[in-house]
Parts: structure tokens; C-alpha cells; sequence
């Protein structure tokens, strides 16, 4: 007999009714017991509907037959008042009388002669006295009580024609002890929703919700039937089913919930009767397939050991069997075993190569974006550094051909233009070493010299930058010189390029440390500072050619992101290597050189520290740059040529504590300042009524279209690119200028 036979009188004669069957009573049982459960929620919500129906028409009806006072009609308020607090609903519901104006007259709440809150419902008396029809609101401030009531509210007509309505005002709590008194199973959730979905009361954490909106798909439910059901999660986040009706008078929404958990529980109980069932007719049905296959269980186990390691990934062994349908199905898993393994090799190679094609894309796309940006930031700062020099510089040829004939401002203009033309110099010269390293072009001019006289010569190149800043450096070499072989330029520039690195990207009165120890055959060189510091995503790259940190609008620190790696290439071509680490943005950081070299021995001297300051006279119009040199050519010249009485600050907070005393008509601000922008500057000094109506000119190396909107939002009234043009900022000064009339970004900042 083939295994076929036996699996057909199996299934007919037992497994097929018994599973058939048993599904089918199941469902029917657990319908039964769901529906029966949401049956009992939509009698109580109707319940409870009646029995807010009740209180609402009970208490318009009281209403109503309180305006038929004769006291009310004959005006005796005091009768009348005496009588609407006898009338009164408990301590949670009291009366209240309007006239036709909203003004209340008596209220019930209070003693009669209290003072009572201005008219503040006029139009809903309005309404109430035109339509002559009751009206129930929604829940909403209480203006004696201070907190949230409702109210029914009924017109009052008078025979000699005066109009009044009465209003019956609800705590919340009235209705909240309403539903309480509803006996409910533990668990349900009772609530009182007005027209706008807000809990009018809830018996289960009344305090915190009334007042608060329901859940918005119960309010959507609601507003689109009258009755109905739904599922959904509560505010307390227990899913449950909802059944809603509404209030024939006010037209609120009374829900019950009750959690699925207690809804279902009935039909799990005779899930767990039917399951129990069916677990008896499956033992009859295994003694049965037991007794009718006890012939074929070794194939059978063969079989699906077979088919298991066919689903592990191995290939099954061929097994002979007395039954034709096993050999065939042994046969057919071995031969799909051996077509899985082919199959698993050739797709692991094709996802292999695959992956490998897409990591690479990845990381080809990844750089040429990162090259992309860099070549973008790049030429825009390229483009920014160029120009800013050229202010200065042509204000002082402007101030030459002013007055040649002056000694003293031919020299100061002579100055400015060798030492910006010095830092355009060195600007250019930074791109062309980086360009002729990267090619290769470089070669070094090797030589025996001594560790510290180089780090002395960069210390001397970067002494004004540092003292600019009013840095302190603290140098450590070994007791013994330090020879070692290598070219003198290049090195004395990796070290100037790292210690105006630090100095520039260091706040003002910082720390700058220079480090030299041995360590075997090589001297390690560190330059640490207490700066800005590096973020994780700028420290594996900063290395990278034109790889900056994010700049702020005072572009103090300048460069064009070339030094850094220019050190990197010089440092490689000496046999050496460079690191960088930080402990994070605003901790400092610190870069580590370290080259091959020959222990001997001198000692160091720690640089000189001096300090400058160029201020020009207190007179009438400010300048505030941190380009000193822009700052004193242009002061120069409107003072030579325009006869201003010129003041000039090199940042914003000595400007805003001298504007008063100086007093200036006018101020020609630069907008990169080192401790505040210039926008925020404008804004401080718009802001002192002495200088509303002076004139503000944005003198700046920022001339997108963006900028001068912002210098417009700002409160400027021109905005100025550098280089701009002495003569036409002399000419912006001398536009006559009425008070009153600044522009609508100015009154805005």
C-alpha cells in the first residue's frame, strides 16, 4: 500500500472534521462573547446619555419655571436671588441672571452685593433672546469661579418687555460625580465630550484631562454618527473598544470604553474549551496515524532528516527505501542538495563582487563630493583673502594722491600697502608651494642644523600674529641641542605654519605650547594650544588638501586651507610624519611632529612679547574694523579729505562702551568682528535712542546678495564690499539724511 493511501484515510476519516469543525465553533464562540460584551457598553453609554438628558432637562425646566418669578417680573432682585439659591443644584450647580446685555445681575455663587464681572456674554444672550430656544455650551472658563464650567442657559421674556435669560453654571465635578454614580465594571473609562472634543468629565483621571481634547479618531467618529463604535488606543495608551451615542439636548458625545483585554477575555475562555477539543480529537488522530504508518516511520524520519539538512545548506546522502514514493523523494532532495550548493557558491561570488563594485562607488562618490566642496570653499575663500587686502590698500593710495606732499601719511600709507601686499605675498606663496609639492617638484636643500634655532626663527615669524592676540608661549626643549639633517627653510615653515595655525585659531590671551623631546633616533616636536579644537569629523582629514573648520563671519582666522597640508607634504619629504589630536570642539588641540635626527644639545629662548594699539581722535563718525590698517587708511582719509572728525575700534564691545561718550553722526562697521557680528552691533546701537536715526554703512568683505539683505535686516542703511572706494564712502557720508526716515529692515532690527 502506497504512502498516499495512508495520508488520504488520515485526513478523511479524522484530521479534516475534527480541525473543520473545531475552527468553526471557535469563531462562532468568540463572536458571540464579543458581541455580547459590546453590548453591554452601548446599553451603558445609553444610560448614561439618559441620565445627562435628565439632569440637562431638569435643570432647564427649573430654569424655566424660576423666570416666572413675580419677584424677577416686578424687579426684586434681592427676593428673586433668595430664590434661585434655594434653587440651586448643590454645591456644584448655581444660577446666574443676564440682561439683555451679557451683564450678569445676581449669581447664586456669590453673596447678593458682590461685585459681578463685566459684561462678557453678550452674544450668546443675543442669541439666546432672538431664537427663544435653550441653549447647553460647551465646557469653558468660569468667569467668578476660575475654573472650567458648562452651562444651560433659557430666556426669560417680561411683560413690559425687558429680556433676561437665566443660566444654570455646572462645575465639571457635577458631572463627574453624575457619571460616578453609574456602576461600571473595573477598567471602563466613562467620559463626557463636548462639541469640540474636549472631556466635559471622565471618571478615571478627571483632574488632568477635563478641559484637555479627546482622542482625535473617537472626536472624527463622533462627528460623523450619531451612535457607533471603534477601536483605538485611550490616553492612557490601553487599546479598547469605544462606544459613543450623543445627547439629544446639548448634543455631547458620551463614550464608554472597556480595554479589549476584558472584552475578549470571555472569548479566550472558550477558545481555551475549543482548543482543549481539539487537542483530544489530534491525540485520537495520532494514535490513528500511529497505528495506520506504523510501517513507514523510518522512511518517513529519513525523509525529513533529509530535507533538513537540505534547509541547513547540506547536501542530503541518497536513501533506499521499501516504498517507491520515498526512493523518489530521496532522490529528488539529494538532487536539489547538489544544485543548492552550485547555486550558493556562484551567488556568494556574485554578491562578493557585487559589494566590493558598491563600496568602491561609494567611496569614489564620497570623495569627489568631499574634493568637490573643498574646491568650492576653497575658491571662495581664495576670492575673500585676495580682496580683503586690497581695501587698505586702496584707501592708501587714495589718501597718497590726497596729499603727497604729507611725510608722516605717506610713510603710514606706505606701510599699509608693503604689508598687505606682504600678506597677499604669502597667501600666493602658500598656493605655490602646495602646488610644486604636490607635483613633485620640491627638492630640499639638506644641511646639519640645530632643532631650536629653527623653532626660533618660527617663533620670530609668527611674533606679531601671536602678540596681536596677546598669546602666551611656553617653549620646552631638551638640556642638550638637537641636531639634526634637513633644510632649514622648509622646516622653520612647517613650524611657523603650525604655530599660526595655533595662534589663530586660539581666543585672545590664550596658551601656546612648544614641546621638543628625543625618542631614540627621532625628535618629536609638539605645538599644543587651549583653541578652538577639532570635531570628530574635521580630525581625519584636516590633513587634506583645502580642509578647513567651520569659519565664523569674523573670518579671523583667514587662509585659504593650504598650510596644513603643505606641513604634511614637507614634513613626509623629511623622512617624517605629523598627527593631530583633540579632545574635542573648544578643548584645544595638538600636532605632533616627528623627525629623524642626531641628539645634541642648546637651549631655547622664549619669545618677547610687545603690544601696539592705533586709535585715532574721538570725534563724530566711528569706524569699527579689526583690519587696523583699514581702519587707520580710511580714517585718514576721511579726516584729510571730507574734514570729519573720525574714532576707530577694533571690535564691538570697545565700541558699544565708547559710542555714548563719543557720540558719532555716523558709524562704517565691518561685519567679520572677533567677539560679536556687525549685524549684531548695528542692532545694539539702533537700539540706544541716541543713535536711532544715525547713519550705519556695512563696510565688509561679504557682498553676496544674501549679505545685503542681512546687512539691510540689520538696520544698515548702505552696504559696502571691500575694496570699496574711499571717495565714495566720503560721498555717502555727506547724503543728507532726515530722522524718521530709515528703511523698514532698520525699524525691523
Amino acid at each position: 500500500m502506497h504512502i498516499r493511501a495512508y495520508l488520504f484515510l488520515m485526513a478523511a476519516g479524522i484530521l479534516v472534521p475534527v480541525i473543520v469543525f473545531a475552527s468553526l465553533a471557535l469563531a462562532m464562540l468568540q463572536n458571540a462573547e464579543r458581541n455580547a460584551a459590546l453590548r453591554g457598553l452601548r446599553e451603558t453609554a445609553n444610560s448614561i446619555a439618559l441620565l445627562v438628558d435628565r439632569e440637562l432637562y431638569s435643570a432647564e425646566a427649573g430654569l424655566r419655571v424660576l423666570g416666572g418669578s413675580p419677584s424677577l417680573a416686578e424687579g426684586d432682585l434681592k427676593t428673586f436671588y433668595a430664590q434661585a439659591r434655594r434653587a440651586n443644584r448643590g454645591s456644584t450647580g448655581w444660577t446666574v441672571l443676564l440682561d439683555a446685555q451679557g451683564q450678569q445681575l445676581i449669581n447664586t455663587f456669590l453673596p447678593y452685593g458682590s461685585a459681578l464681572p463685566k459684561p462678557h456674554a453678550g452674544d450668546l444672550v443675543r442669541q439666546v433672546i432672538a431664537t427663544q430656544k435653550t441653549y447647553v455650551s460647551d465646557v469653558i472658563p468660569g468667569p467668578v469661579v476660575k475654573g472650567l464650567v458648562t452651562t444651560v442657559t433659557v430666556p426669560v421674556p417680561i411683560d413690559d418687555g425687558k429680556r433676561y435669560v437665566l443660566t444654570v453654571a455646572f462645575s465639571t465635578d457635577h458631572f463627574t460625580r453624575l457619571i460616578a454614580s453609574v456602576d461600571v465594571p473595573p477598567g471602563w473609562v466613562v467620559g463626557i465630550i463636548d462639541s469640540k472634543g474636549r472631556f466635559i468629565a471622565r471618571n478615571q483621571n478627571p483632574g488632568a484631562l477635563i478641559g484637555k481634547q479627546a482622542r482625535p479618531e473617537l472626536v472624527a467618529a463622533a462627528a460623523r454618527a450619531h451612535t457607533g463604535q471603534i477601536r483605538h488606543n485611550t490616553i492612557e495608551g490601553t487599546e479598547a473598544y469605544d462606544v459613543f451615542t450623543h445627547s439629544t439636548l446639548s448634543g455631547w458625545t458620551l463614550a464608554v470604553a472597556a480595554p479589549v483585554e476584558l472584552i475578549e477575555r470571555s472569548a479566550r475562555h472558550a477558545s481555551f474549551v475549543a482548543a482543549m477539543g481539539m487537542l483530544a480529537a489530534m491525540l485520537c488522530a495520532v494514535a490513528l496515524a500511529v497505528y495506520f504508518g506504523r510501517q513507514q516511520v523510518r522512511s518517513i524520519a529519513r525523509a525529513v532528516k533529509a530535507a533538513t539538512d537540505l534547509g541547513a545548506g547540506v547536501s542530503p546522502k541518497p536513501v533506499r527505501s521499501r516504498v517507491v514514493e520515498m526512493n523518489e523523494l530521496h532522490a529528488a532532495l539529494h538532487a536539489a542538495g547538489e544544485q543548492m550548493l552550485q547555486a550558493q557558491a556562484y551567488r556568494r561570488h556574485a554578491e562578493a563582487d557585487r559589494q566590493a563594485l558598491l563600496d568602491g562607488e561609494k567611496k569614489a562618490r564620497q570623495m569627489a563630493e568631499q574634493q568637490n566642496s573643498a574646491k568650492d570653499q576653497f575658491l571662495a575663500m581664495l576670492g575673500h583673502e585676495l580682496r580683503n587686502p586690497l581695501a587698505p590698500i586702496s584707501t592708501a593710495a587714495q589718501l597718497l594722491r590726497l596729499q603727497p606732499g604729507d611725510a608722516r601719511r605717506v610713510r603710514y600709507a606706505s606701510d599699509v600697502i608693503s604689508r598687505q601686499v606682504e600678506h597677499m605675498n604669502s597667501l600666493l606663496g602658500d598656493m605655490l608651494d602646495v602646488s610644486r609639492v604636490t607635483r613633485g617638484l620640491v627638492t630640499l636643500s639638506l644641511e646639519e642644523i640645530e632643532l631650536d634655532a629653527v623653532i626660533d626663527r618660527a617663533l620670530e615669524q609668527t611674533h606679531s600674529l601671536v602678540e596681536s592676540a596677546h598669546h602666551r608661549v611656553e617653549v620646552t626643549l631638551p638640556p642638550t641641542p638637537i641636531r639634526m639633517r634637513g633644510d632649514k627653510t622648509r622646516l622653520v615653515q612647517i613650524f611657523a605654519n603650525l604655530l599660526g595655525n595655533a595662534a589663530k585659531y586660539t581666543p585672545p590671551n590664550g596658551r601656546i605650547g612648544i614641546e621638543a623631546r628625543l625618542e631614540g633616533e627621532h625628535v618629536v616636536v609638539v605645538v599644543s594650544d587651549t583653541g578652538e579644537g577639532l570635531t570628530p569629523e574635521l580630525a581625519p582629514r584636516v590633513f587634506d588638501l583645502f580642509s578647513q573648520g567651520e569659519r565664523k563671519p569674523d573670518r579671523a582666522q583667514g587662509g585659504l586651507g593650504l598650510g596644513l597640508a603643505l606641513v604634511r607634504s614637507l614634513v613626509e619629504l623629511h623622512g617624517g610624519t605629523v598627527t593631530a589630536a583633540s579632545p574635542g570642539p573648544g578643548q584645544g588641540s595638538s600636532f605632533t611632529v616627528t623627525l629623524p635626527c642626531q641628539p645634541t644639545a642648546l637651549a631655547a629662548a622664549s619669545p618677547k612679547r610687545r603690544r601696539s594699539d592705533a586709535r585715532g581722535p574721538s570725534l563724530r563718525v566711528m569706524i569699527v574694523d579689526d583690519n587696523v590698517d583699514g581702519a587707520i587708511s580710511l580714517s585718514l582719509f576721511l579726516e584729510a579729505a571730507g574734514g570729519h572728525n573720525v574714532c576707530t575700534y577694533y571690535d564691538a564691545s570697545a565700541a558699544l562702551a565708547w559710542a555714548e561718550s563719543e557720540a558719532p553722526d555716523a558709524f562704517i562697521l565691518d561685519i567679520g568682528l572677533p567677539d560679536i557680528t556687525g549685524y549684531e552691533l548695528a542692532r545694539r546701537l539702533r537700539a540706544m535712542p541716541r543713535f536711532r536715526d544715525c547713519l550705519f554703512i556695512a563696510l565688509t568683505g561679504y557682498g553676496q546678495p544674501q549679505d545685503q539683505q542681512l546687512a539691510r535686516d540689520a538696520g544698515f542703511d548702505h552696504h559696502l564690499a571691500k575694496p570699496a572706494d574711499p571717495q565714495y564712502v566720503l560721498d555717502l557720508l555727506r547724503t543728507p539724511r532726515k530722522a524718521g526716515k530709515r528703511r523698514a529692515a532698520g525699524k525691523r532690527a
